[in-house]
């Protein structure tokens, strides 16, 4: 993958969700760190970062993997705090 910023042409902005809040970002590609401290979440080290798939699935995301918000639709993240049980 290409490392450099890809922007949306025209000022146009990129849209992602953090629960139910919308952020929007010129850039295509976005670290989960990145999305974490966009939503407020300080550190990101202390949160676990998930994207929801289709199908109900959720996928982890790493501080630094990196998410194309290119693809058709608003990618949808979820969190939880890193102190919490996960079940």
């Amino acid at each position: 993958m290409d490392n450099t910023v890809k922007k949306k042409p025209n000022g146009e902005k990129y849209k992602f969700m953090v629960r139910s809040k919308v952020f929007e970002t010129e850039n295509r590609y976005i670290t989960g760190k990145e999305v974490l401290e966009t939503a407020g979440l300080i550190p990101p080290s202390s949160y676990k970062l998930d994207l929801k798939m289709k199908g109900n699935h959720y996928q982890e995301i790493g501080l630094e993997d990196v998410v194309d918000l290119s693809n058709p639709g608003i990618e949808k993240f979820t969190y939880i705090s890193r102190d919490q049980s996960e079940g």
